[in-house]
């Protein structure tokens, strides 16, 4: 039996004892629970059951919608089967995405089995879609893209359809997920501990507390996708105990140093802040209640924890910038006013990428054309001069890291670089990134690259398609792309791609039929933004979470998220091909 076994065994019975309720979700009992439902009474929810009479295909159908339903073994899905079957009945610890289901009669109906052929009690269906993901131990949802197959066998049995051979997975429908399950983030440290990254996950919807799952879980440890590039300080040993004398109860926590106890009680603040459980907190480490940073007071809110505040990245933007002509401008008011460093009065920029709070730009300009053609990668403060830190025949748009003391590019197209400078010293060092699991990255080239806030996941475009990535440090100062997975296939022709400050995607096409595409950050949902007024290919993209930017065929256009479905030309870039840039810290 593993850690996270012990450990969620452990919090079920602890806390059904503290609060009187039955379980965790129930799952089979040779897997591991995979999505935990609340510690409550199971008997809240509704077991769905066959519809008198119903037609074979429609059972088959509303078999798979019943998949949907962990709680107590499956128990609606089991209502489906035969008597024998819904006995030794075994699922998977997996849940199979699709993105809707095909049922059709088999062409070896009726069954598989010859003696059976010719009766009118036997049926075969066979049940097709394509995966579009699972979720993992945790809830935690890992993109896919492959077909799935399976044959479903059905006999009357007391006169009503139930299916008699099934496979053992279990495959839900995508709207059936967003129906059934919610998506809360878990909230892990980078390895600096010094941001909160969001760890998504998926939750079946229950009447009870959310509270006593998430904490579960967050203890737990980031998923698999995640967890190479953020930080893990909670021992083996610790353990969520429930609730008890009114706060919420962890033990084996207090080896952790006085730091790293306070990161770990802004986790749990901050999870449960986000999940809209009602605060203020009590928290309890083996026995000890825990007090406010520089303070006795013992109930918790996100306030005693500003610094790490997870949506700090999405407060109001207040000055977005612009290049225009090749020059970087403030928009001010309707107009563009040039920075009054060197790059105001460039006339060659190609990419920047800005970070205030250092006052740091860093900039691609370029030099000649097609063969002749010469990039070089700029660093300069807002209103200073330029220094030059590389150059390559092409470069990426630049990307600064959470804290803008390093930043990447792609050079030509396959190497991607990581580029450092020493705050004691100004020294400016270079280091290639591993790209070792990157798939196709030594046939094909990345034409763009972006990190997200917090710098522990990058997302790429290779070939048209877009890929994401856990950023991981296998050792001091290196860096390597892992846990690579695709989100959108070659067919999307992504153009651009860039960081919401939530966590979710952008994504810019050269398909004139959904120009802007929107991707939840665990690539779990794809949404298509208004068609209205923007021409493919889209070239670049910005955000400030109210307002997304766009650079079309045309020129830089605007939707406001509280506007009309038109997207309209930015004030001040009309009739340019001006790029929009957002500040990232």
């Amino acid at each position: 039996m593993n850690r996270h076994e012990v450990k969620r065994i452990f919090s079920c019975v602890v806390s059904a004892s503290v609060l009187l309720c039955s379980a965790c979700t129930a799952l089979p009992s040779n897997t591991e629970p995979q999505v935990l439902r609340d510690f409550s009474d199971s008997a809240q929810d509704k077991v769905e059951t066959p519809i008198q009479d119903r037609e074979p295909d429609l059972l088959v159908r509303d078999f798979f919608v019943a998949n949907a339903q962990p709680t107590q073994q499956y128990q609606s899905a089991r209502a489906f089967l035969t008597e024998d079957n819904a006995s030794r009945w075994q699922p998977s610890a997996t849940v199979y995405v699709v993105d809707r289901l095909d049922v059709n009669l088999a062409s070896n109906n009726p069954g598989r089995d010859a003696a059976n052929a010719g009766s009118k009690d036997y049926l075969a269906y066979q049940v097709q879609g394509t995966i579009v993901g699972t979720l993992g131990p945790g809830g935690g949802f890992v993109p896919r893209d492959e077909k799935y197959s399976d044959v479903v066998e059905l006999k009357k049995e007391n006169g009503q359809w139930r299916i008699n051979s099934l496979p053992t997975r279990i495959v839900v429908e995508r709207s059936e997920l967003r129906n059934r399950y919610a998506q809360h983030d878990l909230y892990f440290f980078d390895p600096s501990g010094s941001v909160l990254v969001a760890d998504k996950r998926w939750i079946y919807n229950t009447n009870a507390a959310i509270d006593m799952n998430l904490l579960s879980l967050l203890l737990d440890g980031a998923s698999d996708t995640l967890a190479p590039g953020v930080l893990n300080e909670v021992p083996n040993s610790a353990y969520f105990a429930g609730v008890k004398d009114g706060a919420y109860a962890f033990t084996g926590v207090s080896s952790l140093r006085k730091d790293a106890q306070r990161r770990l009680a802004a986790q749990i603040v901050w999870t449960l802040a986000a999940a809209s459980v009602p605060g203020p907190y009590h928290l309890s480490f083996d026995g000890t209640q825990v007090t406010a940073p520089n303070s006795t007071a013992v109930e918790l809110t996100v306030e005693d924890y500003p610094e790490y505040n997870p949506q700090a990245s999405r407060r109001s933007v207040g000055t977005v910038y612009a290049l225009s002509r090749g020059r970087l401008t403030r928009i001010y008011q309707g107009r563009l006013d040039p920075v009054p460093g060197q790059f105001g009065y460039m006339e060659n920029i190609e990419s920047a990428d800005i970070a205030t709070e250092k006052n740091l730009v860093v900039a691609v300009t370029a030099s000649g054309a097609g063969a002749s053609k010469a990039s070089q990668l700029m660093l300069s403060t807002l209103n200073g001069e330029a220094i030059e830190l590389l150059h390559a025949r092409s470069l990426t748009r630049p990307s600064f890291e959470y804290g803008a003391n390093s930043l990447w590019t792609v050079i030509d197209g396959t190497t991607v670089a990581r580029i450092s400078r020493s705050a004691d010293t100004g020294e400016i060092a270079q280091t290639e990134v591993d790209t070792s699991d990157v798939p196709n990255a030594g046939d094909h080239l990345i034409t763009s690259l972006r990190l997200s806030y917090s710098g522990v996941r990058a997302a790429f475009i290779i070939d048209g398609a877009v890929y994401v990535a856990t950023v991981s440090r296998p050792n001091a100062g290196e860096r390597k792309l892992t846990n690579v997975y695709e989100y959108l296939g070659k067919d999307t022709r992504a153009v651009s791609v860039e960081w919401e400050p939530d966590g979710s995607l952008l994504v810019g096409t050269a398909d004139s039929q959904a120009p802007v595409q929107h991707v939840a950050g665990d690539g779990s949902i794809t949404q298509w933004l208004s068609t209205s007024n923007i021409i493919a290919p889209v070239s670049s993209l910005a955000s400030t979470g109210a307002t997304v930017y766009a650079s079309d065929a045309r020129t830089a256009l605007e939707l406001n998220n509280s506007d009309s479905p038109f997207w309209r030309e930015v004030q001040g870039l009309e009739g340019t091909q001006g790029k929009v840039i957002v500040p990232r810290y």
